[in-house]
């Protein structure tokens, strides 16, 4: 399929709502795939363990964002790439993984100093080898956003991650250590690299050819993306470097599984967006459209994964993690709502960036570092106290949101009452959600895997009943509630049509 014929076929609602069902539909089985992963490793592995490699990957993280040089968002935005720019986009790959697996061996022995374990050094050098395999990943798959190819997507990733999986697991029943967690990393890694190739037919070739037109767009990408690295782990070194491995476990697990339902529904859909939206930079209404509708997702999802997981922490991590994990309850609340307002950052970027203006983004992702590390490494450091630093964390995050918003919409012309047009509907059924998930557990008598399937129960119907109900109310208006009830209609379309063949192979 060519990207004419991808393009003629439907419009940008369209791209975008069946880009997303792949994407959602990979990172859900991923995420299934990872959340049985972690109930056994949680089960067989202790919170030292878990601190020890989450202390290599926060150093192996912060080189490897060194990585993110942009140059895939610049060929996916241009309109003629050629194989010179994917070969020079290649060649810049392979030099940048060399080079920071070099960095982080080279590196390792001085780990144990910030974080006062031995053990860390050794597996940093392991985990060197990472980046190197990541850099001779096929710069092939590009083609795949390009021409909105998701569903070929969905096949690579699953793949590498199902190999990720069996490796992790098996290794965790025998070896009962860290170790296991280490090798699922890499072997993880390596399924990723052979099947790149082994999934798209391009064979890339060494070039610096684009080297000057691909760096002239991508510096600016470069820049925020290690700002948006950083402005994720700033309060990972604070606690590595203020508390113990067991403290660093338990708020590495607890951030985890407080971000893992939001962004395994909203990054998804903004992994579409941007390829989406590139296609159509040159349409301002088009433009429009597609952050309003992107917003009105990343609200309703955000505001219900984020208030619903805070309800239900207190039976679902003691019967998912086990009684070990009592103590990281509170976190996942605060740490969930974060997570559902930080999503909206993201779309507000790819915005900027598909504008040609991505240096915004960038200055205002520093801006978000700056004050979440003047804000945050005090507190860690004053009280070692877990929960004061995630509400900390929050309170930062709610106020830095609004500048994002405002420039991201202005440059495609989104006033400040569109924003509240968006927000209201998404938050007003949260709040009652949640008014009817605590009422009901104040009357309840029972605890654990009953009341937590009823306040999932309650929480879904009420929450979409009170949004539809709104959207009703509000006109019906063209936003993200018309597709949500599309999803609907095409997965009774899709049972209708399963249903009739089972019929038929019936009789």
């Amino acid at each position: 399929m060519n990207e004419g014929a991808v393009a003629g076929n439907v419009g940008p609602g369209a791209h975008m709502l069946r880009g997303s069902t792949w994407m959602v539909g990979l990172r859900w089985a991923m995420r299934l795939m990872g959340l049985i992963s972690t109930i056994i490793l949680a089960r067989l592995l202790t919170p030292q363990d878990f601190g020890i490699v989450a202390i290599a990957m926060v150093v192996v993280g912060m080189f490897e964002m060194l990585s993110a040089t942009g140059q895939a968002a610049a060929i996916i935005r241009h309109r003629d790439a050629t194989h010179e720019h994917f070969d020079t986009a290649w060649t810049i790959d392979i030099l940048m993984g060399l080079a920071i697996g070099a960095a982080i061996f080279l590196v390792a022995p001085f780990s144990k100093i910030y974080f006062h374990d031995d053990r860390s050094v050794i597996v940093l050098q392991c985990l060197a080898l990472r980046p190197i395999m990541s850099g001779f990943e096929n710069v092939g798959l590009l083609h795949f956003k390009r021409e909105l190819r998701f569903d070929r997507l969905f096949s690579y990733q699953l793949y590498a991650k199902l190999t990720s999986f069996v490796a992790t697991v098996i290794l965790a029943v025998e070896m009962r250590n860290y170790w296991a967690l280490v090798a699922g990393i890499l072997c993880g890694q390596l399924a990723r690299t052979v099947l790149s190739y082994v999934m798209h037919p391009y064979r890339p070739h060494l070039s610096f050819a684009k080297m000057s037109e691909i760096w002239s767009f991508s510096m600016w990408v470069y820049v925020r993306s290690m700002g948006d690295y950083l402005q994720g782990q700033v309060d990972v070194l604070a606690v590595g470097g203020a508390t113990s491995a067991a403290s660093m476990g338990r708020y590495t697990i607890a951030k985890d599984v407080a971000y893992s339902p939001t962004n395994e529904i909203v990054y998804p859909t903004l992994s579409v967006l941007f390829p989406v939206m590139a296609r159509y930079q040159h349409d301002p209404k088009e433009l429009r459209q597609l952050y309003v509708r992107m917003l009105g997702w990343a609200l309703i999802i955000g505001a219900s994964t984020g208030i619903g997981l805070w309800l239900v922490a207190p039976d679902m991590v003691r019967l998912v993690l086990g009684q070990k994990w009592v103590s990281i309850t509170p976190l996942i609340g605060w740490l969930a709502v974060s997570a559902s307002i930080e999503i909206l950052n993201d779309g507000a970027y790819a915005t900027l960036d598909v504008l040609g203006i991505p240096h915004l983004g960038a200055r205002l992702q520093w801006a978000r570092v700056a004050v979440l590390t003047a804000a945050m490494f005090p507190v860690a450091y004053l009280t070692h106290n877990l929960l004061e630093l995630v509400i900390t964390r929050f309170a930062i995050i709610a106020i830095l949101i609004l500048p994002v918003l405002i420039v991201a919409g202005r440059r495609v012309g989104v006033a400040p009452r569109d924003y509240g047009a968006a927000f209201w509907r998404p938050f007003t059924a949260a709040g009652a959600m949640a008014l009817a998930v605590l009422s009901m557990n104040e009357v309840l008598t029972f605890t654990g895997l009953p009341r937590l399937g009823l306040d999932i129960v309650l929480g879904v119907v009420v929450y979409l009943g009170m949004l539809m109900g709104l959207w009703n109310i509000s006109g019906r208006p063209l936003s993200a509630e018309r597709d949500v009830i599309s999803l609907f209609e095409r997965g009774q379309a899709v049972l209708g049509i399963i249903r009739a063949r089972v019929l038929k192979t019936a009789r």
